[in-house]
């Protein structure tokens, strides 16, 4: 009776991401042949909103999808094979320098802001705090080698952007770990469901690790298959919602205001909550604005995007409470619109 109960559930969670990446792929199959099919002349006669809808939201799927995969293979083998008291021990002990440390994890995990958020569930489960998950959370996405070499080769003319980028992304992740560790229980800034988990996970750890002690690669399949059904479903939504938006918001607004030292900064700050374009090659969507926008305007574009956008927030809303994000968007909205203020009034 004990062993066949969890048998159903892992058979059916296991159905659910193959059934969600089997949508992906005929999705992406069907717009490939729509396309060319509109080239010879046997194309699909869907009304172009429809057309723009289903282009943008399946690129977002098929662009983050496989992120989401590397993601989920990085949290299974953090949470299997990395002894806790190896990652606690070699952080430092003073709460400033460690988040510092933690920011430049992302150049030893090259994965974009969607496979960042299993890994960062992944290091909570092994005894990373609140602060230092969020801290590595938002760094993380800018601060790894794909990221800042598309950077370099999208901006040669100007390399300052690199840097300003790098320097925005470490001073707004551990402004917001610093602010975090305030608060008296961290703990409660996550999501019921996770903190449940990590509670049945504490209560039960020894017996864990006894019980999968020789299978561990089944345990690895478990919690592979758990977080790429979790994470698939919310990209899903987030996929959905940011193409809805990217059809019904007119982008001739947004370039009308480029010029604009200030209006610029804020119209590409919505411009990337609605984009929601991946981290690793954002940069080269920002260099199409690069002539008739501010360099203030994309500086904060390339900070505040990786950081917080549509697509993210669905994603994040799986480990951290509604509180922690609407607190989150506003502090990292702000600190990018400072910053491009001070590249386009100072620098």
């Amino acid at each position: 009776m004990r062993e066949a109960k969890p048998t159903k559930p892992k058979e059916r969670s296991l159905v659910r991401p193959l059934v969600l990446l089997a949508v992906v792929g005929v999705g992406a199959g069907i717009l490939l042949w729509s396309k060319a099919g509109d080239a010879g002349g046997l194309g699909l006669s869907l009304p172009t909103a429809v057309q723009d809808f289903v282009t943008l939201t399946l690129s977002i799927m098929v662009e983050a999808t496989p992120f989401v995969i590397l993601g989920a293979l990085v949290s299974a083998a953090i949470r299997l094979y990395v002894p806790t008291q190896r990652i606690i021990a070699f952080l430092p002990q003073r709460p400033a320098f460690r988040r510092l440390w933690i920011s430049f994890l992302g150049m030893f995990m090259p994965v974009c802001e969607c496979g960042n958020v299993p890994v960062a569930r992944g290091l909570i489960f092994k005894g990373l705090s609140v602060p230092d998950s969020t801290t590595f959370l938002l760094a993380a996405p800018i601060i790894n080698p794909v990221t800042l070499f598309a950077t370099s080769q999208a901006f040669r003319l100007d390399s300052s952007i690199v840097w300003l980028r790098l320097a925005g992304a470490l001073l707004i992740a551990n402004l917001i770990g610093a602010l975090i560790s305030l608060h008296k229980n961290p703990i409660l800034l996550l999501g019921k469901s996770f903190q449940e988990t990590l509670q049945a996970q504490d209560s039960h750890g020894e017996h864990h690790h006894d019980h999968h002690h020789g299978p561990r690669w089944q345990e690895g399949i478990g919690i592979f298959r758990d977080e790429v059904s979790l994470m698939l479903k919310v990209l899903c939504l987030g996929a959905v919602i940011a193409g809805l938006t990217q059809v019904f918001v007119l982008r001739d607004v947004l370039t009308s205001l480029g010029a604009h030292p200030v209006y610029s900064i804020l119209a590409m700050l919505a411009l990337a909550f609605v984009v929601s374009i991946c981290s690793n090659v954002d940069a080269f969507f920002a260099l199409a604005y690069a002539s008739t926008f501010t360099t203030g305007s994309i500086v904060a574009f390339l900070v505040f995007g990786p950081m917080v956008d549509i697509k993210m927030l669905a994603m994040m809303r799986t480990t951290y409470n509604t509180q922690l994000l609407a607190a989150l968007t506003a502090i990292v909205a702000l600190c990018s619109i400072f910053i491009g203020l001070v590249v386009n009034f100072a620098l």
